[in-house]
């Protein structure tokens, strides 16, 4: 299915995002475009990522590349 994106504005982009800590992978190659207007969520077992993700965007833990 493809959606029609919303707006031309993008207001998240990531490509490759990593965060390991340690040895442990946190998030790994994770590619994502967030367009103004558009509603997304993230889903995932335990110890997917979910909160990583978060906490890189908002800029409260540093990516490892």
């Amino acid at each position: 299915m493809v959606l029609k994106k919303l707006s031309k504005e993008l207001i998240i982009q990531t490509k490759e995002l990593t965060k390991y800590y340690g040895k442990s992978r946190g998030i790994e190659n994770l590619n994502l475009e967030i367009y103004k207007g558009e509603i997304f969520g993230l889903l995932g077992p335990n110890g997917a990522g979910k909160t990583t993700t978060i906490r890189v965007f908002l800029d409260l833990i540093r990516k490892t590349s």
